[in-house]
């Protein structure tokens, strides 16, 4: 049968060569814009004397952005002049909104940039600082802020969407579109093939691998491919909980990052933890964390024995039930016991005792009734519990085990 275009698309992405590596027809080195040149060597030699002694030409080789055959993608891409984006790639572009109401339909501003990336990086930050606030918290005698937008975090957002997106998409442009409560990058074309949300930070794959190359050669990025766990890890320790992919599908990456802090006594939390315990949270132990605090609780985690054994988190339940939740202390420091109480539920033998006061005013019961009573348990967990009420002789079965039903020891009826 005919395949449709995006199926099409998806295997051209698979078999493709890296579109910034292809070389640029009508683009030669007087095409070039000096002013974005002049910025990547200043980045050059912060970074390595290398090339202080190399002409122009060698340096765009060095970098891969020239061959024998010409320039290439990248290089149109990071340094070519205004009127050559335009005439060869017009899609490679950014445009910025600011929304003072996050619902507003109609900008209050908006900035577009269709030039070499290497020249304007840094007026798509200061567009973004521009309206940034600053948020202080107090923990004991000390001070301490929290920007909206974080420096590193938004550059790294912006470096990830030239880096990744498809060029060959010429109707959309890379969109920032900003506002109090959050920033959202949305990058034309979508995830690679086996990559998705749930696993984007354990996998990565370029689209524009010579980008990514040019981007860590002059410092721009510190290693490629690292980028999103960067924006992760920066806006989790600043409280703001989880950047959001979920609006991401095969036309767009979309990644919204939180501005507002959701949770500073998280952070603390574990700071406090690590003093104490004389330790430090990598990452993925952040991150897994972080997931349990959005999430509440969990039926498994990563590093669990560890987290338990630092007080950080605490079982629930038992056996095939068991669940994880952070820990009694956490909802302490942050001085809301009583969301400890109604996360961690009932007790195991108050769960009983309505099971057995349930049978008294029916006069039976049957697991699917149980089921409806606490849906948040599993029917293994309601069997455990009828049988243990069943081994300290306070009910017994009655009937045949499809169509029984569950009854009071010595009720009469």
């Amino acid at each position: 049968m005919e395949m449709d275009q995006e199926t099409l698309r998806v295997i051209f992405i698979e078999v493709d060569d890296d579109f910034s590596s292809k070389i640029v027809p009508d683009f030669s080195l007087s095409d070039l814009d000096q002013e974005a040149f002049g910025q990547m060597k200043r980045l050059l030699q912060l970074r390595t004397s290398n090339y202080s002694q190399k002409t122009d030409k060698e340096i765009l080789k060095a970098l891969e952005l020239l061959s024998d055959e010409g320039l290439n993608y990248g290089a149109l891409i990071l340094l070519g002049k205004k009127e050559k984006i335009d005439q060869l790639l017009p899609g490679a572009e950014i445009i910025f909104e600011w929304r003072q109401e996050p619902n507003k339909i109609p900008h209050d501003s908006r900035k577009e940039w269709r030039e070499p990336f290497l020249k304007i990086f840094n007026d798509v930050w200061k567009a973004v600082s521009d309206r940034n606030t600053r948020v202080p918290f107090q923990e004991g005698l000390i001070q301490r802020e929290v920007l909206a937008f974080n420096e590193q975090v938004i550059r790294e957002a912006v470096l990830n969407a030239i880096t990744h997106r498809d060029y060959t998409v010429v109707s959309q442009s890379v969109f920032i579109k900003a506002n109090p409560n959050y920033l959202l990058v949305i990058s034309p074309g979508g995830f690679l093939p086996g990559i998705t949300p749930d696993n984007v930070l354990e996998k990565q794959a370029w689209r524009n691998r010579r980008i990514a190359e040019v981007f860590q050669k002059i410092g721009l990025v510190e290693r490629s491919g690292q980028g999103m766990d960067q924006i992760f890890e920066s806006t989790i320790r600043d409280g703001k909980g989880l950047p959001d992919l979920s609006g991401s599908d095969s036309s767009q990456v979309s990644l919204k990052i939180p501005a507002r802090v959701k949770d500073k006594n998280f952070i603390l939390f574990l700071e406090k933890i690590g003093y104490e315990k004389q330790t430090s949270f990598s990452f993925e132990e952040i991150y897994q964390l972080e997931l349990l605090r959005e999430k509440k609780t969990l039926s498994d985690i990563k590093f669990r024995e560890r987290f338990l054994e630092l007080g950080v988190v605490e079982r629930v339940g038992r056996t095939s039930g068991v669940k994880y939740m952070l820990s009694h202390r956490y909802y302490q420091h942050e001085e809301r016991p009583g969301l400890y109480t109604r996360i961690k539920g009932l007790s195991r033998e108050h769960k009983k005792e309505l099971i057995l006061e349930h049978i008294r005013r029916e006069g039976k019961g049957q697991r699917e009734d149980f089921l409806d009573a606490f849906p948040d348990l599993k029917p293994n967990d309601i069997s455990n519990f009828l049988q243990e009420l069943k081994r300290d002789g306070k009910i017994e079965r009655e009937g045949s085990d499809r169509a029984g039903y569950w009854k009071l020891v010595n009720d009469p009826n």
